[in-house]
């Protein structure tokens, strides 16, 4: 599966550290909200443009998609992409 092989390559990167916030912690997501997110129902934690973002092939679930449009303008993407 595609997403497989992408979580296979960022942790080779590795840029998913145990110490960091997912992004529902790092964004302040209601619980209401990232309890049925598909980042947080399988623990994609900082990559969660992959799953509910504008980069996975469904419709966005991230509700900052709605003000941001497209994951590389959110401000927790940015900040990921940094630690690469």
């Amino acid at each position: 599966m595609a997403y497989e092989a992408l979580v296979k390559a960022f942790d080779k990167l590795d840029i998913d550290k145990k110490e960091r916030q997912p992004c529902w912690q790092s964004m302040k997501c209601p619980s209401q909200t990232y309890t049925r997110c598909p980042a947080y129902l399988q623990d994609a934690g900082r990559r969660c443009w992959l799953l509910a973002g504008t980069f996975s092939s469904k419709n966005p679930y991230c509700i900052y998609c709605i003000t941001v449009r497209d994951c590389r303008d959110c401000r927790f993407y940015k900040m990921v992409r940094q630690n690469i």
